[in-house]
């Protein structure tokens, strides 16, 4: 990978970040005045909604910080298991991946309880 795809990389992983911290900022969770039990119950569940997903978006942005402070080190975009590059378009796909295709896919099977 060279330094002008690791600065593609970085740019990209710090407009999602920033994406995400202003879509969290700007949730609104609070259940205020409301006409009657249908209408709150339907706030509550609403609430429920937007509570859930900012507990998996504050969740993704640590991974892309973690992913960001790795940008730069020498094994940043070479796979964790086969030591074979990933493919950057993997890698702008799903920033936080540290597999390449072929071994996410092996491990998926795995877990499944397939073995390939």
């Amino acid at each position: 990978m060279n330094s002008s795809q690791r600065t593609n990389i970085r740019k990209h992983l710090e407009e999602k970040i920033a994406e995400l911290t202003q879509r969290i900022q700007s949730r609104d969770t609070a259940v205020e005045n409301c006409a009657d039990d249908n209408e709150y119950a339907s706030r509550i569940s609403e609430q429920k909604i937007n509570l859930a997903l900012h507990v998996r978006e504050a969740e993704l942005i640590a991974a892309l910080e973690e992913t960001l402070g790795r940008v730069d080190y020498w094994d940043f975009g070479i796979c964790e298991d086969c030591g074979e590059e990933i493919a950057i378009a993997r890698i702008k796909a799903n920033p936080t991946t540290r597999l390449c295709v072929s071994c996410q896919s092996r491990m998926e099977e795995d877990q499944l309880g397939h073995v390939v």
